[in-house]
């Protein structure tokens, strides 16, 4: 565990830096990390909506660091009752990181992959994201290229290992099998819900001193 901590660490760092996923907010309360992306084509939403190909959004991707310790037992309530109040936190952040970010305008919502675990579990979150505002996509079912399958195991495989190094009780050997659920936040629901309660929250923004990510052209603009 000593030598697999520092190595995974490297490891995901690297890859954060080549996907370009940043930091929003110096809260140690805040669950997320962003990467801003582009929409590839056009998404069905749940609620009858959609959203552009085209359009930007940002990708939400947990800050393992930032996960409270999962109990031995299994999950408590005061666990659960801290992970709600955390991501209440981390969407109240995100909120103020946006509006506080002119050149962030034109972004039309907030999105993630749901893969905490099993099938099961990642339907119980995803249907847990509902509460916050989150709508799941409506993705056509397709099958996988050899590619694609390729790197849905070697991602499961580094999720497996970041959760045994940083919060070993909750990993299960049957969530290197991780179903995806994409979810969705639109920006008008975000700052609806959580942008008047952002300015408590504001202190925590960042303050210039480390350097801030461009908000131009993204990786998906450039291909």
């Amino acid at each position: 565990m000593m030598i697999l901590t520092p190595l995974v660490s490297i490891i995901d760092s690297a890859l954060r830096a080549r996907q370009g996923i940043f930091e929003y907010s110096q809260c140690p309360h805040c669950l997320f990390r962003l990467q801003l992306s582009a929409v590839s084509r056009d998404i069905a939403l749940a609620d009858g909506t959609h959203l552009c190909a085209g359009s930007r959004l940002f990708n939400l991707h947990l800050w393992n660091e930032h996960i409270p310790p999962y109990p031995i037992q299994g999950p408590t309530l005061g666990w659960s009752r801290r992970m709600c109040r955390d991501f209440e936190t981390s969407l109240e952040e995100l909120a103020a990181f946006i509006v506080g970010n002119p050149a962030l305008e034109d972004v039309t919502a907030v999105g993630g992959k749901m893969m905490f675990g099993s099938t099961e579990q990642t339907d119980r979150v995803a249907h847990v994201a509902k509460r916050y505002g989150f709508v799941h996509a409506l993705c056509a079912p397709r099958g996988r290229s050899i590619a694609e399958g390729l790197h849905v195991i070697g991602e499961n495989i580094l999720v497996a290992l970041i959760v045994v190094s940083h919060n070993p009780a909750a990993f299960r050997i049957k969530s290197l099998r991780r179903d995806r659920v994409p979810v969705y936040l639109r920006r008008a629901e975000l700052l609806k819900r959580y942008g008047a309660r952002a300015g408590a929250a504001s202190a925590y923004q960042p303050s210039g001193v480390r350097k801030r990510p461009s908000f131009g052209p993204t990786a998906d603009d450039r291909k």
